[in-house]
């Protein structure tokens, strides 16, 4: 059994899902992602709903055991943003995720701090983004964030992690989000990662959807990683995201 942790099922096709499940993924976690910039708050506010209703349904046709995590992506913040934070405040989620920082403009600051606020009062896992670009800078600015918070770091996972910005996100006592997929990390880096730092805090994930993908990196890179695969590809998310 492996758990996939940052998906984003609206962008895969259900025989892309059924690919998965045969691949060995039992269990996924389905991020929110708006492919471009929305015009209207709303349009966030009923993708949620969508993703908590029909992907978690689609899913389920295939045998995927999925878990909704919604908030605002950096890349996509409506106008008038604070109508979502409201919504994400007066109602009841499983995780938040992908949130976090792009450029770290005063906007993004605002909407993350946002989402943060209310994820300690509801204690919500949170899974945070970190971009290609000026990683090691984005990554200081986030953590500094969650230190001003004193956001729980067991809550926190910050995702996309690689040489460049792993040092800082370690010693913080976060969860290492491994992300292998073109782009980010190949399955050697990852394995690579794990041996250095240790299995107690890294969770692989594959952030599948809305491009051509590997859809199997989690259970082909847990073939790599021997006696570290159970945690680091099944147990750690759960535990996690307290499912």
């Amino acid at each position: 059994m492996f758990f996939d942790p940052h998906v984003h099922t609206e962008g895969l096709g259900l025989s892309e899902l059924r690919k998965m499940r045969e691949s060995g993924v039992t269990h996924l976690c389905s991020l929110y992602f708006y492919p471009i910039k929305p015009l209207f708050p709303q349009t966030l506010i009923d993708g949620f709903r969508k993703l908590k209703e029909f992907e978690s349904f689609r899913c389920s046709l295939v045998d995927l055991d999925m878990i909704p995590a919604v908030g605002i992506h950096p890349r996509c913040i409506p106008p008038d943003y604070k109508t979502v934070l409201e919504h994400l405040e007066a109602n009841e989620w499983t995780a938040f995720g992908e949130i976090g920082l792009e450029v770290a403009s005063k906007e993004e600051i605002e909407v993350f701090s946002g989402h943060l606020m209310i994820a300690m009062e509801k204690d919500l896992p949170c899974i945070i983004h970190t971009p290609g670009r000026n990683k090691r800078e984005i990554t200081m600015k986030t953590l500094e964030i969650l230190s001003k918070l004193n956001f729980p770091p067991e809550i926190a996972l910050i995702d996309h992690v690689n040489f460049e910005n792993l040092d800082l996100v370690a010693d913080g006592g976060y969860w290492v989000g491994l992300t292998v997929q073109q782009g980010k990390l190949t399955r050697e880096e990852a394995v690579k990662i794990v041996e250095e730092i240790g299995e107690e805090k890294c969770i692989l994930n594959s952030d599948v959807g809305f491009g051509e993908n590997i859809l199997t990196t989690v259970p082909e890179t847990a073939k790599m990683l021997g006696k570290s695969a159970k945690k680091v590809c099944f147990e750690n998310a759960k535990k996690f995201l307290g499912v």
